[in-house]
């Protein structure tokens, strides 16, 4: 990941290397951010799944007096089916809620990392043209200018610049 700024083209001043460590680093952080978001989605997904699973066994089970065990904080509490099929529930509808809300924030996430890419013109290596393309284009300009240039554009070698 490395970001680019059109100092050319005079409507940004160049950037010095700490500048773009900290525009590089923000970027970074925002990215681990959503990455968390999304992390604990898919967890309260699977946990939403097993809540799914265990509604629909006890939903088999007509005896609503009929003893079960439930873990709280590590430690099997016994109930009866009656009295944790409500809480299961409740839980359920809980868990969707907090799913939905991480949701919403991974969306607004991923628009401010668009407004962050689109600010500071951050390209990843596989966005930026290569070298043979950047040349056939300066090439292509300077055809139309009327000016050649006689020296090899490329060397056949590719060399990723970390900046």
């Amino acid at each position: 990941m490395s970001s680019k700024t059109t100092a050319s083209s005079g409507k940004k001043p160049a950037l010095t290397a700490e500048e773009q460590q900290k525009i590089v680093s923000g970027f970074q952080a925002l990215r681990d951010e959503q990455t968390q978001l999304v992390q604990k989605t898919q967890d309260l997904e699977t946990d939403l799944k097993e809540h799914d699973l265990v509604l629909s066994t006890l939903s088999t089970i007509t005896d609503k007096q009929r003893r079960c065990y439930r873990m709280i904080g590590g430690v099997l509490i016994e109930h009866t089916v009656g009295e944790v099929v409500p809480a299961l529930q409740g839980n359920r509808e809980q868990i969707n809620n907090v799913i939905e809300s991480f949701k919403q924030k991974t969306e607004e996430k991923a628009k401010e990392l668009t407004a962050y890419k689109q600010k500071y013109d951050i390209h990843f290596s596989y966005e930026r043209p290569t070298q043979q393309q950047q040349g056939s284009q300066s090439a292509g300009n300077a055809a139309d200018s009327g000016a050649t240039k006689k020296e090899p554009q490329d060397s056949g070698v590719l060399v990723d610049k970390e900046n």
